[in-house]
């Protein structure tokens, strides 16, 4: 069992020599979009871009349950892109 190991180990050693040898480039941008205000007012949380022609976030707003320490008409907002 061992010695089937061992052949094993040493027929895959090439493998990651050849590995180790490859080498390559990765082209990555970076866009940086203009920002958003967020207005979370008590009628409803409404999001303003400086860009119309950027996609519209998703709001969701959940009212938070009782917990020291917070107060009683607190609410979590959350925007996703």
């Amino acid at each position: 069992m061992k010695a089937l190991l061992l052949s094993a180990l040493l027929a895959l050693s090439p493998l990651f020599a050849v590995a180790g040898m490859v080498g390559g480039q990765i082209g990555v941008s970076l866009t940086i979009l203009p920002s958003c205000k967020i207005d979370a007012a008590h009628s409803g949380t409404s999001v303003t871009c400086a860009s119309r022609t950027m996609m519209q976030p998703h709001i969701s707003e959940m009212m938070l349950t009782a917990v020291p320490g917070i107060s009683m008409d607190s609410k979590l907002v959350t925007v996703e892109w």
